[in-house]
């Protein structure tokens, strides 16, 4: 029959229907499952830990920075401890009594009312008061049983033992700014920590940071603190143990204070090892004050404490080149020491006249003694002979515009220029007369005092090169070494045994019978070589750069008095102080005075 066709019919779409369902659900309930499987059993810790973390909640106490030392385990930087005292609401879930607020007022000499109100009312721990004296501490924990919700903790405080001294070295901490926490995040930071700026405090902040501890709370769905749950111990940070000698970081920075202009910087190195014993920028600042109203006083500074000069500040070298000058003309044009030329107190080239210093002249000069007398005119000569070419090359061997790779923050590379560098930036070409400036250290040639203690230390090791560093090594909480610097080899600069002879003898006159005769100390050799820099913007620099004992160098010194004047007159006595200090002698200056 027709009809029975018909049903058979509808109830076979019937059934193709109901399975086509049935998958459907089955389908459904397989990633439903799976989804289930997916959350509870492979994300199931990291959704429980997400759960406790808005259930739970810490209450930070700032874990103690480590400390940094000098090279003689004496601390540069520490910590001091202070009391405060912070109200956690939840405590036996009632505020103090009228009597005891009373009381508290009259102790902390401020009103805690509105403050313990709102703790409560909100259900957060404010902290009431900081920087306790022993004696409001001590009233406090003997009514402690009678303030219900009060609890007097320590907090640490950073100390800069020797402010101004060692400021540039150590640096600062400042809270983390809003612009900043994004980034820090990823690493472990917070909103509210302190991070290291500058110096130390920011190259080894990893280390120095610690880690928090405080009070595990418990919160309910309105966000409201119910119960504490368990104090966590701080963990103070590693200690840092720096490669400063803090006796010749005190004297150079005191001589430099009482220099002609009371600017400059100082950069005394281990000549065999790189190790930085001395960084001093003057002036300096107080770090101690950081994150107070005083500090702010150092942003509008116009002698620019906060400035690294040591590190960031460039300068000409002016006849300090004049190193560079003479191991470039001895090794590539192999200058006869002896020959000599006249110096009339000019040199003439084309229509212009460049002076020397001397203005009457030198007269007869030679390599050595134009060398010992910083003269001019013999420099002009000899850097006309040998080219652009060859002083740009032998400036890079010295590694002159060029990071030294130190381990503090900020360091600049300066700049040695060169034909393509005019060319493209002041639209000219490179003259006669700017190799002849560029001879004598001057023109758009830029240096940082720590490239041209560097360059005088791979003088004093004869092209051994090696990279500064600060920090010897850091050890963790328990006494166990983390970090520890290995001594590495820069590239060495390659010269004849008679260039390095040749230079070393006349560096050693320069301190004998020349411009930095006012170094002289009684059984010490010293070699080394001054420098007055002209500057567009004002008065000269003053320029000293050496190493001693000179046939046995122990430690390299470049010192600059910013608009000091004369090399000779200003930087040099600068530099004698720290070596008297380091070999705990007299000069023959000192002993005249």
């Amino acid at each position: 029959m027709v009809w029975q066709k018909e049903n058979k019919f509808s109830y076979e779409i019937f059934i193709k229907k109901y399975k086509t369902v049935f998958v459907i659900f089955v389908l459904l309930f397989v990633c439903l499952s799976m989804r289930l499987f997916y959350l509870q059993i492979i994300k199931g810790d990291r959704y429980r830990k997400i759960s406790d973390q808005q259930r739970m909640h810490n209450t930070y106490e700032r874990a103690p920075r480590g400390i940094i030392y000098s090279e003689d385990n004496t601390a540069l930087v520490e910590n001091k401890f202070i009391f405060v005292i912070l109200f956690y609401p939840f405590k036996q879930g009632q505020v103090p009594s009228d009597k005891n607020i009373k009381e508290m007022n009259k102790i902390l000499k401020k009103d805690i009312r509105s403050m313990i109100d709102m703790s409560y009312k909100y259900g957060k721990v404010v902290k009431l008061a900081d920087n306790l004296s022993l004696e409001e501490m001590f009233k406090i924990r003997e009514k402690k049983f009678n303030l219900e919700g009060i609890s007097v903790l320590r907090e640490s405080r950073r100390v800069y033992c020797y402010p101004e001294v060692t400021s540039h070295i150590a640096g600062y901490i400042g809270e983390i700014g809003a612009n900043e926490i994004e980034e820090l995040l990823k690493h472990g930071y917070k909103m509210g920590d302190y991070i290291g700026r500058g110096g130390i405090e920011q190259t080894y902040d990893k280390y120095l940071r610690g880690k928090d501890g405080g009070w595990q709370v418990e919160m309910n769905a309105m966000g409201r603190q119910i119960k504490e749950f368990k104090y966590i111990q701080s963990e103070i940070g590693a200690s840092v143990y720096s490669t400063i000698n803090l006796k010749l970081q005190k004297v150079a920075y005191e001589a430099l204070r009482n220099s002609s202009t009371g600017r400059g910087a100082v950069v005394v190195l281990d000549a065999k090892t790189g190790a930085v014993k001395t960084l001093v920028s003057c002036p300096g600042f107080d770090a101690n004050k950081a994150g107070s109203k005083d500090f702010n006083r150092y942003l509008e500074d116009k002698k620019l404490s906060l400035f690294n000069r040591a590190l960031q500040a460039l300068y000409p070298p002016g006849s300090v080149f004049k190193i560079i000058t003479f191991a470039a003309a001895a090794e590539v044009m192999g200058t006869n020491p002896e020959e000599t030329v006249q110096c009339n107190g000019n040199f003439k080239l084309g229509d212009r006249n460049y002076s020397c210093w001397c203005k009457q002249g030198h007269g007869k000069v030679n390599l050595f003694s134009a060398m010992v007398q910083s003269c001019n005119v013999y420099f002009y000569r000899l850097g006309l002979k040998l080219g652009v070419k060859n002083l740009k090359k032998y400036a890079k061997k010295f590694h002159l515009g060029q990071k030294m790779g130190i381990d503090l923050p900020n360091e600049k590379k300066g700049f040695v220029p060169n034909p393509e560098w005019k060319k493209s930036k002041l639209k000219t070409r490179w003259l006669h007369g700017d190799t002849v400036i560029l001879s004598i250290g001057q023109g758009a040639l830029w240096v940082t005092p720590l490239q041209m203690a560097c360059m005088i230390s791979a003088v004093a090791n004869k092209g051994v090169c090696r990279k500064p560093y600060i920090v010897d090594w850091v050890a963790s909480s328990n006494g166990g070494k983390i970090y520890s610097h290995k001594l590495d080899f820069e590239e060495q600069i390659i010269l004849s045994d008679r260039t390095w002879d040749l230079l070393h003898k006349a560096l050693l006159e320069v301190v004998e019978s020349g411009t930095g005769i006012r170094s002289k100390i009684a059984g010490i050799k010293i070699a080394g070589k001054t420098g007055t820099a002209q500057n567009p913007q004002g008065d000269n620099h003053a320029w000293f750069v050496s190493y001693a004992p000179a046939d046995n160098p122990k430690i390299a010194i470049a010192v600059i008095i910013e608009n000091g004047g004369g090399g000779g007159y200003n930087a040099v006595p600068v530099g004698r102080k720290i070596y008297e200090a380091y070999f705990n002698m007299k000069s023959e200056e000192s002993l005249k005075q």
